[in-house]
């Protein structure tokens, strides 16, 4: 809880400031677990951009509402494929289909993070 209290904090005053906090997790079920969900739910509601991939094993309505994301723009990443993200930026939506150039994509190989 305290974590959670100073990220709250620190994403309240970087808007003052013209500054930036970015807040990734690669598991979002951390974020939903019942005693910390009514926290953490402030979080994803306050950044102005969202790039959200597949989110894997998860109950799709808990993930909708916690990103507080419509049907239509979850069936977007609903599977999972390799690079593709729903880029949110206030009322606009994009899909994104994320490719790395020639050199990266020999340093990170074709296993598809596994």
């Amino acid at each position: 809880m305290t974590a959670i209290e100073y990220i709250r904090n620190g994403m309240k005053r970087v808007r003052k400031k013209e500054s930036s906090f970015i807040l990734a997790s690669q598991n979002i079920e951390d974020f939903l677990l019942p005693e910390i969900k009514e926290s953490t739910k402030p979080l994803s509601s306050i950044p102005s951009h969202h790039f959200l991939f597949n989110a894997g094993q998860i109950n799709t309505q808990e993930y909708m509402d916690a990103l507080q994301l419509e049907e239509s723009e979850f069936s977007l990443i609903r599977y999972p494929e390799r690079g593709t993200c729903l880029y949110r930026c206030g009322n606009e939506r994009y899909l994104l289909q994320v490719i790395a150039p020639a050199y990266k994509a020999a340093l990170f190989g074709s296993a598809g993070g596994r």
